[in-house]
């Protein structure tokens, strides 16, 4: 009986040392210090988690974005299983212990990269048309060599809390990609200038012949 007692004594003094290491990894003291870093830098450090990121090839090679350097591609039945209503993407990378994913829908819709940042202002009449869950935080447009791109930013309701969405937008080979790194409200402070970093880290391999499109 005594050391019943004594074992449940020490899972709770564990339990609650590991909520008090875990609050501390999300205070604003630490959360101030990360937010200096970029996903350029050799480690950054996430709630006090190195991580490490490179510059991946996606969607056939057809483009590279830079994210997590241990982000695996996610198999069908597990994309099926996050995105259980709505729309499917083909791609979705992400790993077991960072709070946040991209996936990648690269649609049959033909857009031309000139006319991407047209479709950014009917995206967002879209999303604000879902419900008044969803509330556009901002929009950024972004004209360069390789391809024109668009951030969209916004909160959206889930069935149990509330996220946050950097969906960006570009064309390739006159089709729409459209790119969403998802993660909770509550990790925003951290999170969100990640995932707009690693969003304009999106490009176009083969440039010059996608300009000819």
């Amino acid at each position: 009986m005594v050391g019943s007692e004594y074992s449940d004594e020490l899972i709770i003094k564990a339990r609650r040392k590991m909520e008090e290491a875990q609050k501390k990894s999300h205070s604003s003291e630490v959360v101030q210090q990360e937010i200096q870093q970029s996903i350029y830098d050799d480690v950054v450090t996430i709630f006090e988690v190195p991580v490490v990121f490179k510059d991946w090839d996606i969607i056939d090679n057809r483009a590279t974005i830079r994210m997590p350097n241990d982000f695996v591609a996610r198999t069908d039945e597990e994309i099926a299983s996050v995105y259980a209503l709505g729309s499917k993407p083909q791609y979705v990378y992400s790993n077991g212990y960072l709070g946040f994913m991209i996936a990648f829908n690269w649609t049959t819709n033909l857009i031309s990269n000139d006319n991407i940042h047209d479709f950014t202002q009917f995206a967002s009449r879209a999303i604000e048309r879902t419900g008044p869950q969803c509330r556009i935080l901002n929009t950024e447009k972004l004209n360069r060599p390789d391809c024109n791109l668009s951030i969209l930013q916004f909160l959206a309701q889930t069935l149990d809390s509330v996220n946050m969405n950097v969906m960006f937008f570009a064309s390739i080979e006159g089709r729409l990609l459209i790119g969403s790194i998802t993660f909770n409200q509550k990790d925003a402070n951290r999170l969100r200038p990640l995932a707009v970093e690693m969003a304009k880290s999106f490009h176009l391999n083969n440039a010059e012949e996608e300009q000819g499109k």
